[in-house]
């Protein structure tokens, strides 16, 4: 009796495993690129602060991009690799709204009710949305340097949160070459 119920359970083991080692074919494929150079940023080791005017917590009154105020920034890039015809740039943060592709306060504001949303310098109606890895807008390389015109604006999510204070956030950027 013990016999029969140890193949038992080493019979209902074997299937248990079959059926997990029944999906081992499926494959994930990883791909990148090494590349010999990219461009460099030309300015403060590649750091900028973009500084918005500011605005009465009164004015935002409508969600969506509050358009009255924008702050117009480039990224500035030299010693581009003589093959890349253009350059892009792409934004990541650990502080963004994700629904939104916006970046959030982390000043302590004390809500995510006003955002901050970067808009493509070229293409003013074009989101450069946080965490996107293509770029929106290739611009072309002039002697191997470029300048990839951006905009920052205020964003309302919710206009019951608004309240005045302080907004700062971060945000990385990397560079992709065609």
């Amino acid at each position: 009796m013990e016999i029969k119920k140890l193949a038992i359970a080493v019979g209902v083991s074997v299937c248990a495993m079959a059926s997990g080692l029944a999906h081992a074919n499926n494959v994930i494929t990883f791909n990148g690129e090494v590349v010999e150079t990219t461009c460099e940023p030309v300015a403060n080791n590649g750091d900028y602060t973009v500084v918005l005017d500011q605005v009465a917590a009164s004015a935002l009154t409508a969600v969506g991009q509050y358009d009255a105020i924008s702050a117009p920034f480039s990224i500035q890039v030299q010693n581009c690799p003589v093959t890349a015809t253009a350059v892009g740039a792409v934004l990541a943060s650990s502080t963004y709204d994700a629904a939104s592709g916006n970046l959030t306060d982390v000043a302590g504001y004390g809500s995510d009710a006003v955002q901050i949303q970067v808009m493509d310098g070229t293409a003013p109606t074009t989101q450069v949305v946080v965490g996107d890895t293509t770029p929106v807008t290739y611009v072309p390389t002039v002697n191997n340097a470029a300048t990839i015109p951006m905009m920052a604006y205020y964003y309302v999510k919710d206009t019951a949160g608004v309240v005045p204070g302080l907004i700062s956030t971060t945000a990385t950027y990397a560079l992709r070459t065609q």
